[in-house]
């Protein structure tokens, strides 16, 4: 039997096919051949009624993000509170750097607009400006799901944020579905973890990863190549005298007279330099 697995938590994977969930485990040879099933991994499985199944192949993936863990993506949604808890802009140019290199399309959604519509305005500028797809929405308030959902029809979309951010609201009201909620906490202001395994929810033609949330975010790529997941550098880098330009220090670079210009956006590239300071081993945090 062929399907996908759609949930993974004690060691039981859940597979979808047919329109019927099975429990199953991974075989054990899978550990002498480094394969590791995912959510979202398209699987070959054994199942006789009334036993255990248990997964014997695990088909290539198209990609595969980190953190979530989760396998052949076609969109990532990055859920960014305008407050309640505070956002991250590191952590959001993280997130679009890992999509970038796995070449997931991104696309930002500004939530919790109802708390502070000139924030969540100001945040849609920023990406807006950068290149992305950008949502104002509130999933409290309804307030730019209809457009939200038409948008991610026909798609398998991984959901990051912080812990409270709005991604167990959002999946709820995209798919018609009741969802766990989390809160934020009156002492830290920080989201509490109320989605404690990752889980791929469907309706007839969306399908969301809905994840627990998480505060930090590792690279694993190369410094130099930390410029071609920034867009909006694209336009402007032929303009760089050298090839070879990081668009940090050189002379005469395109990149940095864009961003004089107001052509690229501050924030952003002051975090590019921070990642790639950091990617070269100088320190910082993640």
């Amino acid at each position: 039997m062929k399907g996908k697995i759609i949930k993974l938590t004690g060691g039981f994977y859940y597979i979808e096919s047919g329109n019927e969930v099975y429990e199953t485990r991974a075989r054990g040879n899978f550990r002498h051949t480094n394969t590791d099933p995912i959510v979202g991994d398209n699987v070959e499985f054994k199942y006789e009624k009334d036993n255990l199944g248990y997964i014997e192949k695990v088909y290539p993936r198209k990609n595969m993000l980190t953190r979530p863990r989760v396998a052949n993506v076609d969109l990532t949604l990055i859920v960014v509170p305008v407050k309640d808890p505070k956002y991250n802009l590191m952590l959001i140019d993280k997130n679009i750097i890992q999509s970038e290199y796995q070449e997931i399309d991104v696309a930002i959604a500004i939530n919790k607009s109802d708390l502070d519509q000139n924030e969540a305005n100001k945040l849609k500028y920023l990406y807006e400006n950068s290149g992305f797809k950008t949502f104002v929405i509130s999933a409290i308030d309804n307030e730019g799901l209809d457009e939200l959902k038409e948008f991610l029809e026909g798609k398998t979309v991984a959901l990051c944020g912080v812990s409270a951010a709005g991604k167990s609201s959002i999946t709820s009201k995209i798919l018609g579905k009741e969802v766990e909620i989390g809160k934020v906490s009156d002492k830290t202001k920080r989201g509490k973890h109320t989605t404690r395994h990752t889980e791929l929810l469907y309706n007839d033609d969306i399908f969301i990863f809905d994840t627990p949330g998480f505060s930090s975010l590792d690279l694993d790529i190369e410094s130099d190549e930390l410029k071609f997941y920034f867009r909006e550098f694209r336009n402007h880098e032929e303009n760089c005298k050298f090839n070879n330009c990081n668009h940090i220090n050189e002379p005469k670079c395109g990149v940095k007279k864009a961003l004089e210009e107001g052509k690229i956006e501050e924030t952003r590239y002051e975090n590019y330099k921070y990642i790639f300071n950091e990617l070269k081993g100088k320190g910082g945090y993640s």
